[in-house]
């Protein structure tokens, strides 16, 4: 079981710095402030310092992998895909139905699939995370998203 948790947290150490490599090509910094490097570079930094961290524990066998670790929680795998495949779908439609239309699908879906059965909590936040957020990016903050073959 240990030897598990030392891979997984080896490949996490080796994606964090990946992507801090990567991100450090991009400039750190720009006249306006953090550049399109800043983020990505010191999110990659903290992962890999975190992953660094787990090694040590693991090391040092400080950390419980104790049966809690071991159970497998079919509803709670059922939940992820579903999650995964929304977003997958959504990601889809993205082009051919817009942003706003589906991002209201997609935010819909995951909250009637994440346990929410009120309906009007479902559609007054699936309208505004998806009409509101596109009127802050796309009028106010002049961010073109995609318009879909509709034009919504």
């Amino acid at each position: 079981m240990r030897r598990g948790w030392q891979v997984a947290a080896w490949t996490l150490l080796a994606i964090c710095l990946l992507f801090s490599y990567e991100s450090f090509q991009l400039s750190l910094s720009d006249t306006l402030g953090p550049g399109p490097g800043f983020f990505p570079f010191w999110l990659g930094v903290l992962g890999a310092m975190l992953a660094v961290g787990l090694l040590v524990q693991l090391h040092l066998k400080t950390v419980d992998l104790g049966a809690a670790a071991l159970e497998f929680d079919r509803a709670g795998v059922r939940s992820v895909i579903k999650v995964v495949v929304a977003l997958a779908a959504g990601a889809a439609l993205l082009e051919i139905a817009g942003f706003r239309v589906s991002m209201l699908l997609t935010l819909g879906y995951l909250l009637f699939v994440l346990g929410v059965r009120s309906r009007l909590a479902i559609a007054v936040f699936a309208a505004v995370g998806s009409y509101g957020v596109f009127h802050v990016f796309f009028h106010l903050l002049r961010v073109p998203l995609p318009m879909g073959i509709l034009g919504l």
